[in-house]
């Protein structure tokens, strides 16, 4: 009984914070590559350590992102990715497998790199 008390608790601990928001409304800052993708929701953000992606609605006006992303745009966007640490607000809540629509406040940290 004791053994697995242990191992529950080991797993509950494990995971810690979530490494992104899964509420909507929540917002934080997480790590990882913005980059140009072919279909639907076509800015992506993924989360560096996970397999999320969390995707930048394509009806956001130019006003809303910040400057990093504008500049980013208007180089060759298919080509590179956009890392560093962005500071999101979920707009949907989190469902394992799916993208997740968000906003995206502000960066820091950001450097262009090909893929």
């Amino acid at each position: 009984m004791m053994l697995l008390a242990l191992a529950l608790l080991a797993g509950a601990t494990a995971a810690g914070p979530s490494e992104f928001p899964i509420h909507v409304g929540q917002c934080q800052w997480v790590r990882g590559a913005f980059y140009v993708a072919n279909g639907s929701g076509i800015n992506r953000l993924w989360v560096r350590g996970t397999r999320h992606v969390l995707n930048l609605h394509d009806n956001d006006s130019d006003a809303e992102v910040p400057r990093a992303i504008k500049q980013f745009w208007k180089g060759r966007p298919f080509e590179s990715r956009l890392w560093g640490d962005f500071y999101v607000c979920a707009r949907a809540r989190y469902i394992p497998g799916h993208m997740q629509r968000v906003r995206i406040l502000r960066t820091r940290r950001t450097m262009i790199a090909r893929r």
